[in-house]
């Protein structure tokens, strides 16, 4: 369980407490805490502001999931006999060659 601490800061303060954090890779308030118990000799653990490349994977996997979604509505439409359309089947194949292509953008170089 946690519990919400409320302080007041300078907009200079403020500034020097977000400078700080960012170079730190995290939030300010993971970062004040991390201060905090520092200062009482405790350890903490905080979790990191997630990079370019994290936010990005969490979108393609976003997408991936609504994909896989429609895939399985469409497969459930054909199972019970239904008929695919050649246009909803051409969306499909674009929309996962435009994922496969995104995916491969943020792989790294060789």
């Amino acid at each position: 369980m946690t519990a919400t601490t409320t302080i007041r800061l300078t907009a200079d303060e403020r500034a020097a407490l977000d400078a700080a954090a960012s170079a730190a890779g995290l939030g300010p308030c993971s970062y004040a805490r991390q201060a905090v118990m520092a200062a009482v000799g405790r350890a903490t653990t905080v979790r990191r502001r997630p990079d370019g490349l994290a936010r990005a994977i969490a979108r393609l996997l976003g997408e991936a999931g609504r994909i896989g979604n429609n895939v399985n509505q469409m497969a459930r439409h054909a199972h019970q006999g239904g008929r695919i359309r050649a246009d909803e089947l051409a969306a499909l194949r674009t929309e996962l060659a435009r994922l496969t292509a995104a995916v491969l953008a943020h792989r790294e170089p060789r």
